[in-house]
């Protein structure tokens, strides 16, 4: 890829995966990780680190010159927390990002979700002309929010933007939907529902193959892309699955019956108790887990190329892999 590029959320797990398949093509890579975060030792000597964060203005104005690509990923990832962290850092860390790129003359790759569908994901099929469905979280509203606000300066400014729309993003060393599922199945060991709704699966190298397709494609300036598989595996297999390989029993289907009040009834209890810790159910997962995912990948065959190379068998053995080296 031509010219230096930036990456913020680069230390994060979908981050390292994208420094990684940039350095392959002999990119020169800027890394913006916060201050004390672990740097992975492959990075010595090869990426370029930035101690910092997305909502420290000045700064990202002063990294961004020079730089023709910004890769945005930074932003907080969690169906749980206070609505001003996700206002701060999610929307006000990616207007940041954008004034810097629009000064510069840079490209935006903007890493969102499919949490944007909201509710749609329980029956429509996702489409990237679909309008915003409902949202239950502050993850999904910052989301939301923060796409608005790139197609805001796409529009009034012609900044060149391309929002990359991840699905459930799963891989060795992922926090949400391989360490936090473990823990969760460990803690409270079941499913909602039969588990045969499809789980809504991309492997991380499969969404790092398209994000840098859609930075190298003129045409992909002003688009958004769903980044999924077509990948029929469902919830009962994966998690499955993934108990297999770390050891632990696979969890038990319950009664969909009644989770929506349980799910609501606890965050009104933990809000009024004022716990800091997440409920064992929210609203923002239970749409996640008991969604029946239908994601087209159409528009990114037809217009970037895009095609998953990894498989989901390939993708659980590097898993399985993973955990091997754990120990």
């Amino acid at each position: 890829m031509e010219g230096p590029v930036l990456i913020t959320g680069a230390n994060g797990f979908i981050g390292r995966r994208l420094t990684r398949r940039l350095l392959a093509e002999g990119t020169e890579v800027h890394a913006l990780v916060l201050p004390n975060e672990p740097i992975p030792i492959d990075w010595e000597g090869e990426v370029i680190i930035h101690r910092g964060d997305v909502t420290q203005r000045e700064a990202i104005l002063a990294l961004a010159r020079g730089k023709k690509k910004i890769f945005h990923l930074a932003a907080v990832v969690s169906d749980w927390g206070p609505e001003a962290l996700y206002q701060q850092v999610t929307v006000g860390g990616t207007q940041n990002v954008l004034d810097a790129a629009l000064r510069e003359g840079a490209q935006v790759v903007l890493a969102s979700s499919i949490i944007v569908y909201g509710n749609q994901l329980q029956r429509e099929k996702c489409h990237e002309e679909l309008p915003y469905g409902r949202a239950f979280g502050p993850y999904s509203r910052a989301k939301q929010a923060q796409e608005k606000l790139a197609r805001a300066y796409f529009e009034r400014h012609g900044l060149p933007v391309v929002i990359i729309r991840p699905a459930n993003v799963y891989g060795p060393g992922c926090r949400p939907w391989v360490h936090e599922l473990i823990q969760a199945m460990q803690d409270w060991p079941v499913i909602v529902g039969k588990g045969d709704n499809n789980a809504g699966l991309v492997y991380v190298d499969n969404l790092a193959d398209l994000m840098v397709l859609a930075a190298g494609t003129p045409k992909a300036i002003g688009q958004i892309y769903n980044a999924a598989e077509d990948n029929p595996t469902n919830w009962k297999q994966y998690t499955s699955d993934l108990a297999r390989l770390a050891g632990i029993r696979p969890p038990r289907s319950v009664p969909r019956l009644g989770t929506w009040p349980f799910a609501s009834a606890m965050e009104t209890a933990w809000k009024w108790l004022g716990l800091k810790s997440r409920p064992h159910l929210t609203r923002e997962a239970l749409n996640l887990i008991t969604a029946n995912y239908d994601i087209p990948i159409r528009k990114a065959r037809q217009e970037l190329g895009y095609e998953p190379v990894v498989s989901y068998e390939e993708g659980m053995g590097q898993v399985g892999e993973y955990f091997r080296r754990l120990g």
